[in-house]
């Protein structure tokens, strides 16, 4: 009793703490009332962030830190090799919602926000009558970024307070309020309540509804049990929190304290499948699974020093820009399916529309992935395009099955790798002039002049004066800006 005590006064502190805090409803273009049309699905994309595909049990993992997106890949279709825009939040988001790569649709660094001029895959969804909705826990989907584009309801869960008025107070203590206080990024319980209970107010319309879970980024302190799940007999200083900023987590730390810190975002994984469970479970008992299509994936991924860095927004390497998906619509896809051609981020916009039977967005340049889905097709030539620029760094990739070309545009440096013979990205080759390399340079060349042509159509971009201070304050603490 002592223990919920102290608990329940500090969810007391706490809610006086955050007295005050918005919620974002915004209103955008393009929203129109439609009768429900029973034969159309709904849709659920739900971006997982910071998650790496190879730390998933249904992508080959050892340790079980997916079963709910198990299941779900059981019931649907996996792509294997799902390539990310680019290595971080912003851009990525930016490109998944506009079906563009990073430098065609611009939104590339924290001084730049996604034009209204783009056609945004909410913006689609309202057009044909969709109630939309978007939940976002992670700073950079903030509105002032100009992600909030075409979604009637679009609400920020990176505070908790919206979580007070759902869950029984002493529930919600035991299991979140001590914890908020030494790890801000904790969101899963609070995405999960605002959208259950937009869900029961929105049911029985036709609705495209986007989920943001940002706990698998780091700071990596996940609740109890998921702390200790996958590394119980650790007895190091290491714990994850203040991540960024710990001088001890560096490339040289000691290989056990590296593995605790691995365990720790495998719990974080594991924590954020539990909710993933949860609001399949709700789907489930409102009878709206079936006819709702689910889409799992993530911005990017994560770096545990592969190539001598940690967390993301550093590199281009297939470690923070492969990231898993997952596609669930039973009335068209089939299960246990796996695709193992090369896919892309900029792709699931296309794929999510032709699934509902909405024309294809403008002057994208993603593909549908359904022919690959229902195996109607096996392979495809599509290059992939990363790119970084941002925080000094002007990076972009093309990536290919078999081989990958980067250019490090401000420091005129070039080079390809072999991912047949070279899958960790070891061996950097420089030798452009010869077979591979003066082909590669060549496709590269007509990829750069392609999406400068793609660019020129689109407008220009607002600066950072357009975000606003308590924004900019949770950015510098996460470490994103000042550096």
């Amino acid at each position: 009793m002592r223990r919920r005590s102290t608990l329940a006064a500090v969810v007391i502190v706490a809610v006086v703490l955050i007295s005050g805090l918005a919620v974002h409803h915004v209103v955008k273009r393009h929203n129109r009332s439609s009768a429900t049309d029973r034969s159309r699905p709904n849709v659920l994309l739900i971006c997982i962030d910071t998650l790496r595909p190879d730390h998933l049990t249904c992508y080959g993992y050892e340790r079980r830190t997916s079963p709910n997106l198990d299941k779900l890949a059981a019931e649907g279709v996996l792509f294997e090799s799902h390539i990310s825009s680019t290595s971080w939040t912003l851009p990525a988001h930016a490109a998944l919602f506009t079906s563009l790569p990073d430098s065609v649709h611009g939104c590339t660094d924290t001084d730049k926000r996604l034009d209204d001029s783009f056609v945004t895959l909410a913006e689609a969804f309202a057009a044909a009558g969709y109630s939309t909705a978007g939940f976002f826990s992670g700073p950079y989907l903030h509105p002032a970024f100009g992600l909030s584009q075409g979604f009637a309801h679009y609400e920020d869960c990176t505070s908790f307070a919206g979580l007070i008025d759902d869950v029984p107070v002493a529930q919600w203590a035991e299991h979140n309020g001590v914890m908020q206080l030494s790890h801000h990024d904790v969101t899963n319980p609070i995405v999960y309540a605002a959208f259950r209970k937009w869900l029961a107010k929105n049911r029985d319309s036709n609705f495209f509804t986007f989920l943001h879970l940002w706990d698998p980024h780091f700071d990596y302190a996940p609740p109890p049990p998921y702390d200790t799940m996958f590394d119980p007999d650790y007895t190091g200083s290491i714990s994850g929190v203040n991540y960024l900023f710990d001088q001890r987590i560096n490339a040289d730390m000691p290989a056990r304290d590296l593995q605790h810190l691995i365990a720790l975002y495998d719990g974080e994984i594991a924590w954020t499948d539990h909710y993933l469970g949860l609001i399949l479970r709700d789907l489930e008992k409102a009878g709206l699974l079936d006819n709702t299509i689910v889409a799992i994936t993530s911005d990017h991924g994560e770096e545990f020093f592969e190539h001598g860095s940690k967390t993301h927004r550093e590199t281009l390497f297939d470690e923070v820009i492969r990231v898993p998906l997952v596609i669930r619509y039973p009335a068209k896809l089939p299960a246990g399916s796996r695709v193992r051609a090369q896919t892309r981020s900029i792709d699931v916009a296309p794929t999510l529309l032709e699934l509902v039977g909405l024309p294809a967005m403008e002057n994208v340049m993603g593909a549908s992935l359904l022919d690959l889905a229902t195996g109607k097709e096996t392979v495809s030539d599509n290059v992939a395009i990363s790119e970084l620029f941002s925080l000094g760094r002007r990076m972009r990739t093309i990536r290919s099955p078999e081989w990958k070309l980067t250019d490090h545009l401000n420091l005129n440096r070039r080079y390809f790798i072999n991912l047949v013979d070279d899958p960790g990205e070891r061996n950097c080759l420089t030798d452009l002039a010869q077979e591979p390399g003066n082909v590669l340079l060549t496709r590269y060349q007509a990829v750069s002049a392609e999406l400068i042509a793609h660019r020129s159509r689109w407008a220009t971009h607002a600066d950072r004066s357009t975000i606003p201070d308590d924004v900019l304050k949770q950015l510098m603490s996460l470490g994103y800006l000042g550096q």
